[in-house]
């Protein structure tokens, strides 16, 4: 997920410099447990720092759960911990792909997948560049994604142009250039 990450914002004109990702720790099943531990901590981390410029990309898989589901659970402890929490508000953009990444990458290569299928264990993992540029440019409105679509990319576009659109209407507001 941090290679696809760091290819989709390098395809957005946003230099790895600017990212700062958090240490992954090593080991199957463990990037779901480090997602729900760090979240509210990188949470508050962006409350303290400037909303123009920062934003938050938690990515994790939803495996066998619903992508609502998987993100309500995450917001679960954060409205226990900020009176009002609405993360519609936020500057934190939400991929959860249904499975894994695996799935969006084998359906971003024009491939025929569904949100069921396990995909993690179909060989050794590739460059995901390609797949992270032509996901750029989906969420631009650049490229046409194949029919049927994913919902679960269409959430994540949504998420995307939801941050964008906080973004620009912050900047309006203190007079800074758009982004």
């Amino acid at each position: 997920m941090k290679s696809f990450i760091l290819s989709f914002l390098g395809h957005q004109g946003i230099s790895s410099r600017r990212v700062r990702v958090g240490k992954y720790p090593g080991g199957e099943g463990c990037g779901e447990a480090f997602v729900r531990r760090e979240y509210p901590k990188e949470v508050q981390l962006l409350r303290r720092k400037s909303y123009n410029s920062n934003v938050l990309i938690v990515c994790t898989d939803a495996d066998n759960r619903s992508v609502k589901d998987k993100e309500q659970g995450l917001d679960a402890e954060l409205s226990a911990l900020y009176s009002g929490w609405q993360r519609a508000k936020e500057p934190i953009i939400m991929w959860i792909p249904k499975r894994e990444i695996e799935t969006w990458l084998h359906f971003l290569r024009g491939e025929v997948v569904d949100e069921s299928t396990e995909f993690r264990h179909s060989g050794k993992p590739a460059s995901c560049r390609t797949e992270a540029g032509i996901f750029s440019e989906y969420c631009q409105d650049i490229q046409e994604m194949p029919q049927p679509n994913l919902p679960s990319i269409i959430s994540a576009k949504n998420e995307y142009l939801r941050v964008c659109g906080l973004q620009k209407n912050q900047a309006e507001l203190s007079g800074l250039p758009r982004p």
